[in-house]
Parts: C-alpha cells; structure tokens; sequence
C-alpha cells in the first residue's frame, strides 16, 4: 500500500497542476504578474504566522496550507505566462513588418531533407527594423529550396531575406493541431527561401555551450552512421535508437511499430537511458569497488547522463528520464532512504517548473504513466511465480513490466492513438532485445568506424538484426488480427478509464467491499454516458465538406451511416483529414455516394462535377460544385440556396463563381478560404 504521507510533492504537485490546466484552458489574466506577489506576500505571511505565533490555534495550518496552495495555482499561471516567447519585449514577433523582413539566425539542430525542401530549425539573433538592427530571441522553421550548392550543418549563422508565414490552423474537424503544436514549443512562424534569399555568413561561431557541443557530436555521430555501409532502415533506426534522430524513418515502418505496439523503441527515451544508466553504474561499480568515492561516481555519472541529453538534441523523453535518473543517484548518494514516487513526482514537478506546455504532451503523459505502471502494478504481479534460473526470469519480468506500463497508459495511448495493440507483449519480448543488442552493435560501429574489416562485420550483423526486427513489427501490422483500430475515445472516456483504474487497482490491494461498490458505480456512470452520446450522435444528421487539397471530398452522416466520397484519396490522406473525424461516430457504418443527387427528410443536394450527366436541374438546398464545373446561376437555382465550392476548383474559377453569386444574392462558400463546413441537418 502507498503511504502518501511519505509523498509531499503530491500536495505540492495537485494545484499546480491544477493551475496549469486553469491557464491552458481558461486563460491567463493581464495582471498575472501582480497576483503572483501578492499571493506570494500571503505566503510568507501565513509562514511568519504558523512560526512565530505562540498560542494555540487550529486554523494556523489550515490557513498555511491554503496559501501555499494559492500561491503554487497563481504560480502556474506565471510560470505559463513567461513560456510563451512571445511575451516577452525582445521577442522577434514584436519587429515583424509583414512583408520581407531581413534576419540573422543559427541553425540549432540537424537539418532534414526532403525530395524538394531542407528544413532547418533556426534560432533568431537579430532582425532588421527599418533601418536599424534589433537583438531578438525566438525560433522560426525555415523550408529552404534544395540546392545541392549550399550545405548546411549545426552552427551556420544564416542571414534570410524572406517573409515570416503564420502556421495555418487545422482545415479538417479534429484534425492534428500542429498550429498548436508547435506554439506550445515557441514556434510561431515558418520561413520559405530560395538560395538566393539565404547566405550563409562566415567568420561567425556560436558561444561554448554544453548543447552545442552535443549538437556537434550528434550531427558527426550521425555523418558516421550514414556512411559505415548500413541500409538505410538499420541506419535510420540506429540513429533514432542512439541519438534520436528519427526524421529519416520510413512511414510505413513507424506504422508497423506503433501497430505492434514497440513505437517507443524508435524514439530515444527512457529505456534507452537507463540502458546508458545502468552501464555506467556497472562500469563505476568495478572502478569503485569499496565505494569510496561515491560523491565523485555521481558527478561522473550525472554528466554523462547531461552529455546524452545534448546528443540527442536534448529530446523530451531523455531530459525526463536523465531527471528522474539523476535524482535517484543524488538520493541513493545523500539519503539513504528515499521515496521512488517522490521522487517521479518531484522530476515531474521540475520539468513543468521549465515547461508547463509538456502537460498536454503525449510522450509526457506516456512516459510518467508507464514509469507509475511499473513501480506501482509490477511489484504487485511479479508476486503471482517467479523463475529460478535468471533468463527465464528476466523474460518474465520484461512480461510483466510490459503488462504494467501498458495497463497505466492505456487511458493515454487510447486517446491520443485511437488503437490498441493487441500483441504488445509478445512484439515487446522479441524487439526490445533485439534493439539492444542494435544499439550495442551500432556503438561499435562508431568505435571501429576507422577499422574498415571489423566495422563492416558489425554492419552485416546490423543489417541483418535490424530487418529480422522489422520482420517481426510487420507479423502484427494487420488490422483486426494484429491490431483494434479507430477506437472511440474522448476526454469523458479518458476521466472514466483513470477513475475505473484506480479503483480496481484498490481492490486488488485493499480488498474492500467499498472499492468494489464506488468501481461498480463508476463503470454504470461510464456506460450511461457512453450511452447518451451514441443516442445523441445517432439522431443527429450532418453535412461536411472536407478540405483536401485538389480534392473533391464530402460526406453526408445521417446517424451512423456516412455516404462520402472518399474513392480519391490516398490512404495517408484518409488517415490525416478524414479519420480523426469519423472517430467521434459510434456504430460508423461507411459507404461510398453513388449519385449526384439525393434528398433527406428535409433537405435536397447536388454534386455538380464533369462527370455528372446534366447540370441544368439544380433545384437544391445545398449545391456542390467541382472540378471547375460551370454553374448556371440564373435558372432553376433556389434563392436561399448554399453554393459550396470545394477545394479541386481553382482559384480564378473560384473567384468568378463568388461574385456571380454575390450579384444573384446567393450564398457562397469557398473550402479554400473557410477550411472545411459542417452543416447541422
């Protein structure tokens, strides 16, 4: 059983969370700043109080509690206020024109390639206001054209002449937010350029810094990986395994991973740096055998936990691992006894002091749940046997750590992925053991790269390694058999699930008849609105047109019965604009429009295109026109009728169908401009 009294950063952690949640949803208020201090100067008048105050009074600690609380709410308002770059008076938004601007910036992490674009993270140093040149902070994307006469490596001072875009919003009902996404990592704009509009200037260096120096050493590690001979999966996922660098992996070998349910393997995380962790325990156990120089052992190992950090670009799931790492040593060196739970929470506590956005952040979640899975669920199960022998055993556990980490992220995984892997635990078995055994191969890879004979033979084990590990995520990537996909779940569900889990996780350990009552309620609650939401969903009748670039794509939904018009898109379209969607349907049953007219109970439409035989009956509530057909507008159109013009039409056309509409009175709507329409039926 937990005792959470020997817990505090629970306490210390629940409002401000809390006041985190409050800002990213409510708002933050103007006066955030002047709040802070006065919730502060309550604070330390309650502790002056709760000190100094001699007599007894049982509303002291009460009032202390209180304000300690109050001030770690506002506190997370503060701290949410100051993340975001763009509040602060130096920040490069503030001198943007509108137009071309001019600007000096620093490539601060490994360009990308693409087939016809390099992508470059740039980090602002100065931009050109009028005449006169402002020092800025901030960071912008900048897609350059490809020229193979301009290379580009971490640490170029880059001079751009070119325009500032603001990143578009979603165009698609619950389409991914990557406007949102890359804002709540202080990322506002894109840049677009040609050669001519960037120049590299020379004679410029960065200043000394630990993660400048890591970027260096990745982007060399990663040079060397490229050209030892690996194929380009073994390269691509050695890179990702050792040093994070995942932009160059297939997507389809991303879907097979994440169907089999071994997606974090390709991502650097915290399995990877306990690996680093432990082998560096191991190595200063045999060095230090009496233990003499622990305080020495764990400033080595701390560093080198921090260095790892900056060769892989200081990646989330690493800085959260080498955290929490670099906490358990410092207590396992100073404290004798210490707390794991405290500990997880007080690293969690640390990276939402630095970054308050990580709490929407999938891997955050993923990566705090799996841990709490572990140390909590896994003690438990490994109690049902144990092995003699140790290989056996080790396989077991890896089992039962697999089943408990799933169990504790399942809510997450459900919400943010929408599918379930139903083989985790045997794709886990066979491929984290075989990713290790990468990463070793890989390491002497790079130590041997000088050494041509050795190194090759650790490439073709390599090559060959990586393509059985392939193999094995490809045996589950079969909708249905290997893998439930387009799983229903929303933010009630999510509540659900973690109140459910708790409860039942309390009556394996409690065994009281009250847990067993409050879950039964909780579950019946669960149903009911599960229940509610199809009633309501399956009465309600719908029109959308979707926006899809050059694409013709509409649905109309009558409950759980959509007939769209889905036949041209390619399957990454499918899933990126019409999926997300079609998740929050219950009982979906699809099937594709094989007509140009039809009729509800109520309303009428017309799908205008080359393909249709006639367009003189147009006598419609709702007219859909594509593929640039022409529209007679003055016969036998219904005055209150709606012009939809999809995004396959172009744009002159576009132009002209809206000011023939606009001289007719009729209303227009263009899916390039307005992004997709949901019409309530």
């Amino acid at each position: 059983m937990i005792n959470f009294k020997a817990i505090p950063f629970l306490k210390i952690l629940f409002p401000y969370l809390a006041g985190i949640l409050c800002a990213r949803y409510i708002g933050i208020p103007q006066n955030i700043s002047a709040l802070c201090v006065i919730a502060f100067i309550i604070l330390a008048i309650a502790f002056l109080f709760q000190k100094f105050y001699k007599p007894v009074f049982y509303f002291k600690k009460v009032i202390y509690i209180l304000s300690v609380n109050l001030f770690l709410f506002v506190l997370a308002f503060q701290i949410s206020f100051s993340f975001n770059e763009k509040n602060h008076y130096d920040h490069y938004t503030h001198f943007v024109n509108g137009s071309t601007d001019t600007f000096l910036g620093v490539v601060d992490e490994l360009p990308v390639e693409s087939d016809k674009t390099t992508k470059v993270s740039l980090k602002l140093l100065s931009i050109k206001d009028h005449d006169a040149w402002k020092y800025t902070k901030g960071s912008v994307l900048l897609y350059l054209k490809k020229d193979s006469s301009l290379q580009l490596s971490p640490g170029n001072h880059l001079l751009v002449n070119s325009k500032f875009v603001a990143i578009s919003p979603p165009k698609n009902p619950h389409e991914f937010d990557y406007k949102t996404y890359l804002e709540e990592r202080n990322v506002f704009h894109t840049v677009y350029a040609t050669r001519g509009q960037v120049n590299i200037v020379p004679n410029l260096k960065s200043a000394f810094s630990l993660a400048f120096v890591g970027l260096q050493t990745k982007a060399y590690l990663v040079s060397v990986l490229r050209s030892s001979g690996l194929s380009h999966d073994a390269f691509s996922i050695c890179a990702a395994l050792l040093m994070g660098y995942d932009e160059e992996i297939d997507d389809g070998i991303m879907t097979s991973f994440t169907h089999s349910g071994t997606l974090h393997i390709l991502s650097v995380s915290g399995m990877h740096t306990g690996v680093l962790y432990t082998l560096l325990i191991f190595i200063f156990s045999k060095l230090d055998k009496s233990d003499r120089y622990k305080k020495l052992k764990c400033l080595c190992v701390i560093l080198s936990l921090l260095f790892f950090v900056g060769i892989t670009g200081f990646s989330p799931s690493v800085l959260r691992a080498v955290l929490m790492l670099s906490l358990v040593i410092i207590g396992q060196t100073f404290y004798k006894r210490g707390n794991s739970f405290n500990t997880l929470l007080l690293s969690a506590f640390l990276l939402l002091l630095y970054s308050p956005n990580l709490v929407g952040d999938a891997g955050f979640l993923l990566s705090y749940t799996a841990v709490l899975g572990i140390m909590y669920l896994y003690p438990i199960l490994s109690r049902i046997h144990a092995f003699d022998h140790w290989i056996p055993q080790w396989f077991w556990a890896l089992v039962l750590m697999s089943v408990a980490a799933t169990v504790f992220t399942l809510p997450v995984s459900l919400f943010y992925f929408h599918q379930f892997p139903t083989w985790f635990v045997v794709t886990n078995l066979i491929v984290i053991p075989v990713s290790l055994l990468n990463m070793a191969l890989a390491v002497f890879v790079l130590v041997f790269s000088k050494v041509a004979i050795i190194s090759q033979v650790f490439v073709t084990i390599l090559n060959s390694a990586t393509a059985f590990m392939l193999w094995v995520a490809s045996l589950t990537d079969v909708p249905g058999w290997g893998f439930v996909d387009n799983i229903s779940f929303s933010t009630f569900d999510v509540v659900c699930c973690v109140v459910v889990l708790i409860l039942v996780l309390l009556i394996i350990e409690r065994r009281q008849f009250t847990s067993v009552v409050l879950a039964g309620i909780a579950i019946i609650f669960w149903l009911s609105g599960t229940l509610f939401n199809q009633y309501v969903k399956l009465h309600d009748d719908e029109f959308v047109v979707f926006h899809v670039k050059n694409k013709p794509v509409f649905m109309i939904r009558q409950g759980g019965k959509v007939f769209g018009s889905f036949d041209q898109l390619a399957p990454d379209e499918f899933q990126r604009y019409i999926k997300p969607y079609l998740l929050t349907i219950p009982l979906l049953k699809m099937d594709s429009v094989r007509t140009y007219s039809w009729c509800t109970k109520k309303h009428s439409f017309t799908w205008l295109n080359k393909e249709m035989p006639t367009s003189s009956n147009v006598l419609s509530d709702y007219i859909l026109v594509s593929h640039n057909t022409e529209l007679p507008l003055t016969t036998n159109v219904k005055s209150e009728a709606l012009i939809i013009a999809d995004c396959s039409n172009s744009s002159n056309f576009v132009r002209k169908l809206k000011k023939q509409c606009k001289v007719l009175g009729l209303r227009f709507i263009s899916i390039r401009e307005t992004g997709a329409i949901q019409i309530k039926l």
